[in-house]
């Protein structure tokens, strides 16, 4: 029984670092992928690039004019840097999980002609997104330093915080790009789905806005971070560029979940690849 189990696992390993090799043997493919998406998704654009920026200025005036204007609350320093802190990163997700969820039917003839492993196409998708936060997120955080916003140690965390947010942005992709090839509905769930994640996420208001009182038992302040991984994340982002503290300590709880939803993503993905040609 023991050396089955043994054999099964060692089976396993091989599949996954199998799977591992083959996407690395496509690295030129997925730079091809990167670099073609960067240059449709501004294709005859006036501005470019520069609407990586642009969006979340765009939406910070709107929330500032509504916040501070509007409703007179000034409770917050420096409230346009409080809000890009956590707009830039939620931007990122969702631009990805948009682009990355139609990446495999958006390419049906490509899939049908050539074999390449399909999870590049997502992969592709989210990394595009990845190069525009990071490029918005170093410019808004040189704006942010004349101001004197952003320039503690705890900065030496926000590479470390990307790379986590990626995870996650990857693999919650992987899972909507596979579903979106048998459920077309998809699309219009994810969209609803973005919306009340946006307001349920402390993107616009400080996580302190949640109510601190028990529900059903539970401590509804300390499960907004457990089961929402984008309020820790744009926490931890806003904790190291204002605050100049380092990541909270519900931060664990989001790796572990990141480190699933990768997982299980790519798992699952791979699972239902092979029927990708037959139902698009």
């Amino acid at each position: 029984m023991a050396r089955a189990a043994a054999s099964l696992e060692m089976s396993r390993a091989r599949r996954v670092w199998g799977a591992v090799r083959e996407v690395a043997d496509y690295t030129d493919l997925l730079r091809n992928l990167v670099v073609r998406d960067l240059k449709v998704r501004y294709r005859g654009s006036i501005f470019g690039f520069a609407w990586s920026l642009l969006n979340p200025l765009l939406m910070m005036a709107v929330f500032t004019l509504v916040f501070q204007v509007l409703a007179q609350y000034d409770e917050i320093h420096l409230y346009p840097f409080f809000l890009m802190a956590a707009l830039v990163p939620w931007l990122f997700t969702a631009q990805a999980l948009t682009s990355a969820m139609r990446s495999i039917t958006s390419n049906a003839q490509l899939i049908k002609k050539v074999y390449f492993p399909r999870e590049l196409l997502p992969m592709s998708a989210v990394l595009a997104s990845f190069v525009n936060f990071v490029l918005a997120f170093v410019i808004f955080w040189l704006i942010g330093l004349l101001f004197g916003v952003g320039n503690s140690s705890a900065m030496l965390m926000i590479p470390l915080i990307m790379l986590l947010q990626l995870a996650l942005v990857m693999g919650l992709s992987l899972i909507l790009a596979m579903a979106n090839v048998f459920f077309r509905d998809t699309e219009h769930l994810v969209e609803v789905g973005l919306l009340a994640w946006f307001f349920l996420t402390p993107i616009f208001y400080p996580i302190s806005f949640v109510p601190n009182v028990t529900f059903l038992g539970l401590d509804v302040h300390r499960w907004v971070f457990m089961l929402n991984p984008m309020a820790t994340l744009t926490t931890d982002y806003r904790f190291a560029i204002m605050f100049g503290s380092f990541p909270i300590r519900h931060t664990i709880v989001t790796i572990v979940v990141a480190a699933v939803a990768l997982g299980f993503g790519w798992w699952v993905f791979r699972r239902f690849a092979h029927r990708f040609a037959e139902e698009l």
